[in-house]
């Protein structure tokens, strides 16, 4: 089968005809799906970047490069779940492939969808979307924090469905973070404008504009100004708490540094911390800077991916 053809069809751009003959060359055989499965497996690893190379080609050419295997890939789950490619009489317009996109504790990721939305994964998240996205609708499933750059397209709005609420934009930069069964749900938005709606409610609960911030803390709601930007600077490696409780930022350096942090003196994790912190400045240095404000001792597992404070 053409490699061409077939990013033709990962990308949704495929016209129907051409989709019954990827689909009719797919049921032919096991080693045709096979071939299959590996291309969309290629195809999507290289969607994937790492903050640096990005930043690299972004100075050179724009263009996202294509990544070599590595381990550092090997990390970064792509699954790509089949909802009946090979299904009976063809019903493109009925059910569409669903592409998932993993993200590990401690990594992060970046992709573009069909429709030119840029869109950068945080550590231990996952983006669902449809293959065909973009044709009809335009549907992405987070759980996680992710920044979106929404391409403009005013017939067709984009939606961010999380586990609590519902994003509804245009053409917007915006970021959402909403991890399964934290019971928070936070949205920034940076450009445009964004309606924010309760899972299955029709009408928004809140409308952002530019530099707005609103949060669902297990049903308390809260919107306000956002005074910085900073602590969606996370794409970029730098981790920043504005009046944060301890036990918040322990959540998150748990994901950012892919360990297991248990505190025994749980009078600890009420205080609350403004701070900023480099990725590469690693947790034990960071741990060390909070020590100064509080007299606590802290030991690391010999593997390194549990430590337990005092």
């Amino acid at each position: 089968m053409n490699q061409e053809l077939l990013h033709k069809y990962f990308k949704g751009i495929a016209t129907i005809s051409e989709e019954e003959q990827i689909l009719q060359w797919v049921d032919e055989s096991p080693e045709n799906r096979q071939a299959f499965k590996k291309e969309r497996m290629l195809y999507d690893i290289a969607l994937f970047t790492d903050e640096k190379q990005l930043r690299k080609e972004d100075k050179k050419a724009r263009i996202l490069p294509m990544l070599k295997w590595s381990a550092r890939i090997a990390a970064v789950i792509v699954v790509a779940v089949s909802c009946g490619f090979l299904f009976r009489d063809y019903q493109y317009n009925k059910v569409a492939q669903m592409q998932t996109v993993k993200v590990p504790a401690g990594q992060r990721a970046q992709i573009t969808l069909a429709d030119g939305t840029r869109i950068w994964l945080n550590a231990k998240s996952t983006l669902t979307y449809a293959s065909n996205f973009g044709r009809a609708d335009r549907n992405v499933t987070l759980e996680g924090e992710a920044f979106f750059e929404v391409a403009k397209n005013k017939d067709i709005p984009f939606y961010v469905n999380t586990e609590k609420n519902k994003v509804r934009v245009v053409g917007t930069s915006f970021n959402v973070c909403a991890y399964k069964d934290s019971k928070e749900f936070e949205t920034t938005l940076v450009e445009g404008i964004v309606d924010i709606y309760a899972a299955g409610k029709e009408k928004p609960i809140v409308r952002l504009e530019k530099n707005e911030f609103f949060a669902d803390y297990d049903g308390k709601l809260k919107k306000t100004v956002l005074p910085s930007y900073d602590y969606l600077r996370w794409k970029e490696g730098l981790y920043c708490f504005d009046d944060s409780e301890l036990s918040h930022i322990l959540n998150r350096l748990e994901l950012y540094y892919n360990v297991k942090i248990t505190v025994k003196n749980k009078k600890l994790l009420s205080h609350r911390y403004t701070a900023k912190f480099k990725e590469q400045d690693g947790i034990e240095h960071i741990l060390k800077v909070i020590q100064k404000d509080q007299n606590f001792k802290y030991s690391i597992n010999e593997d390194k991916d549990q430590i337990t404070i005092e």
